[in-house]
């Protein structure tokens, strides 16, 4: 039976630990808020204007902005040639759908909502994008790596208690 509740309790934090990592890394420090129709309308228009090549300047760009924490800047070595390029490329991909593929829902995000809402549109941009990279069998084991540091019996004995034992069937 603990054998049991011990692969239930790693999945779990299997899928916990990557939610969390995506939620640090790709969307941090922005706030969720109750978005209005037209910020999910524009939402929508991005998800749909991004093409696979986009989203993945995205995540290099966000990467790359990350690094540059003081508490991250000596896992990464990106040149100065390299931050530009990718300043550039996402600029492109910005100002296309922003401008050309989402203006009428931007347009109507700015009006509505002020233009920090369009900010806020990204976010489903942000999710999706993380989510894809998580897709990666390398980006996935280096995720799960923490789970062999973390005593899971500990776990188990700290926040099972038995009404959620009853919910998992137990």
């Amino acid at each position: 039976m603990l054998g049991h509740v011990y692969g239930i309790v790693r999945r779990q934090c299997s899928h916990l630990s990557r939610s969390l990592c995506l939620a640090v890394a790709v969307l941090g420090t922005s706030q969720v808020a109750m978005a209005s129709p037209s910020v999910d309308q524009l939402s929508d228009c991005l998800v749909k204007a991004t093409t696979a090549s986009d989203k993945t300047a995205v995540l290099q760009w966000t990467f790359v902005a990350l690094s540059a924490h003081p508490d991250l800047v000596a896992f990464s070595n990106v040149t100065a040639e390299q931050k530009n390029q990718l300043d550039q490329k996402l600029a492109q991909v910005l100002q296309r759908v922003i401008v050309e593929q989402c203006a009428a829902q931007t347009k109507a995000v700015i009006q509505s909502d002020g233009v920090q809402a369009v900010a806020e549109s990204f976010q489903e941009l942000g999710r999706q994008a993380g989510e894809d990279i998580l897709k990666d069998p390398a980006v996935r084991q280096q995720l799960q790596g923490t789970l062999r540091y973390i005593d899971l019996n500990k776990l188990v004995m700290t926040f099972l208690t038995p009404d959620i034992f009853g919910k998992l069937g137990l």
